[in-house]
């Protein structure tokens, strides 16, 4: 099926059969994203307004398009997009608009620009053809204040990371992000997430989580989830509900559950899961979390240390035995900036 996607706004003003329009897009299916069925009708479009939508829709209009057979709908919203640093490649950002989609959010997975008011004039000034909302991420902002150190954060620098995400929230951010299987949030306790997330709470945000686990103990990664939601008193979005390696599957029977029961506990929950059976992320979530402390130079030196890379061999090789694999063929590199000649070969 094929869908017509509309980003434009609904005006409250008055309205006479008399008028004419721009555009009439006549004899589509209408779905109006108010969860209703679809019906035939036809939309009228003036001033890059939707005038009026229904069956009985007839006016001049100086461009008509015939959309029998297609589905017109309000633009989609992807709410886990990774946009920064591509914003400029192409500022009609056609990967979106082609798919119909005409709103992103970015900032998830605790990735994000810290500064949010100067990131959100930079989008303006782009003129991008999409809507672009940003939340603010908790691994860039613990980053800014505490770097990549595997320990809790003092009192001063919770106070720091607060006014971050505070000022973030009073420039514009939806909401808080975190990524839990990322450095340095991975070395994060549960009590300094729920502390930032109060935060953005205070400014009807919400709080969108990669959790601090997809595979064995994504139950318990689960509970922290909506851990927070509640003692935050914020909504939670788990982005990309899955199960990763073949000893999980089929424990959708235990986590779906879970996300039921919390929803009828009165908890905001949502879930998201992208439809392709793939995960896409860095190499270093292969290793062990506490081989990824400080800059690179410390994790190169670690690596060089005989025992530490015997340790991080029987590691892997343990994980990999977990997934009932022999080899890591299943992992392939997609892209690697030093030398591109890796790019598609497995590891």
């Amino acid at each position: 099926m094929k869908w017509l996607a509309l980003s434009l706004l609904v005006p409250f003003s008055a309205f006479s059969q008399k008028d004419s329009c721009d555009i009439l897009i006549r004899n589509g299916k209408i779905i109006d994203g108010t969860g209703n069925s679809w019906y035939y009708g036809n939309v009228a479009v003036k001033d890059g307004k939707i005038l009026r939508i229904g069956r009985d829709v007839q006016l001049s209009a100086r461009k008509t398009i015939d959309a029998t057979g297609l589905i017109v709908a309000p633009g989609f919203i992807d709410v886990h997009t990774h946009l920064e640093g591509d914003e400029t490649k192409d500022p009609n950002a056609t990967n979106f608009i082609l798919d119909g989609v005409t709103t992103c959010i970015t900032g998830n997975c605790g990735a994000s620009n810290t500064d949010i008011g100067k990131y959100l004039r930079f989008i303006d000034s782009l003129k991008l053809s999409i809507n672009v909302a940003t939340l603010i991420g908790h691994n860039d902002v613990r980053q800014q204040v505490v770097g990549r150190a595997n320990r809790d954060a003092t009192p001063q620098e919770m106070e720091q990371m607060k006014a971050i995400v505070e000022k973030a929230m009073r420039e514009g951010a939806v909401g808080f992000s975190t990524g839990l299987i990322y450095i340095p949030g991975t070395y994060t306790k549960t009590p300094e997430i729920i502390e930032l997330a109060k935060i953005a709470a205070r400014y009807n945000g919400v709080y969108s989580t990669h959790m601090r686990d997809e595979a064995d103990s994504v139950v318990q990664a689960i509970r922290e989830a909506l851990t927070v939601a509640r003692e935050a008193k914020i909504p939670v979005e788990i982005s990309h509900f899955k199960l990763s390696g073949q000893q999980n599957w089929g424990r959708s029977k235990e986590t779906v559950p879970m996300i039921e029961a919390a929803r009828k506990q009165g908890i905001e929950v949502t879930i998201d899961q992208y439809p392709y059976t793939a995960s896409s992320t860095t190499i270093s979530t292969m290793l062990p979390d506490e081989l990824l402390a400080g800059t690179q130079d410390s994790i190169n030196g670690r690596l060089q240390q005989p025992q530490t890379r015997t340790y991080a061999i029987n590691y892997m090789l343990t994980r990999l035995a977990k997934r009932k694999l022999k080899h890591f063929s299943y992992a392939v590199v997609a892209y690697y900036e030093a030398d591109t000649a890796y790019n598609g070969k497995s590891i």
